[in-house]
């Protein structure tokens, strides 16, 4: 089984969510018998998902949307993205238990599994001048309302998804 995780992030944090993915997931797949390859890759990267049996496919969001490679490559992809099992994540709200104040576009996507929504990470550090300018103009805090602990929960359950779906690989005495 090969699963894509495609992130598109503009500071690094949505990218690490990813990862975090990834690797609980993986975990999952193999304790639960599952041979699988699990890739993360930049959502501007992805030329095709064809080859993939299923797809986590997540943004950061600004000003209530997706990055432009994470709906550029659900936009490419859509008809691919109707014959497999695909799950979309949403990170990038801070504050107010990391719940968007509207609903996203993603939300209508009716041919995904699952949209979950997790905090973001804010770190001043990381921002452009501009974006330092138009924080201190809504006078946003810096944060971190990103929870491993429930993103990697997430993770396992969508693993115990995949798993019973495919064949598990026989162990050798």
């Amino acid at each position: 089984m090969r699963v894509l995780i495609a992130t598109s992030s503009r500071h690094g944090s949505t990218r690490e969510i990813g990862q975090w993915l990834s690797s609980s997931l993986t975990d999952a797949l193999q304790n639960s018998g599952v041979s699988a390859t699990v890739e993360v890759s930049d959502a501007a990267d992805v030329d095709s998902i064809a080859e993939y049996d299923a797809a986590i496919i997540g943004s950061a969001v600004y000003m209530g949307r997706w990055l432009r490679g994470a709906r550029s490559l659900v936009a490419r992809q859509q008809p691919e993205l109707e014959t497999r099992p695909v799950w979309l994540f949403s990170s990038g709200p801070i504050g107010a238990a990391g719940k968007p104040s509207a609903p996203s576009a993603m939300d209508k996507a009716s041919w995904a599994v699952e949209h979950r929504v997790f905090g973001g990470k804010f770190d001043l550090s990381t921002l452009s001048w501009f974006e330092r300018l138009v924080v201190r103009l809504i006078r946003a805090d810096e944060g971190d309302d990103r929870s491993r602990d429930e993103i990697e929960g997430w993770a396992r359950s969508i693993g115990a998804t995949l798993a019973e779906s495919e064949p598990t690989v026989p162990t050798l005495p």
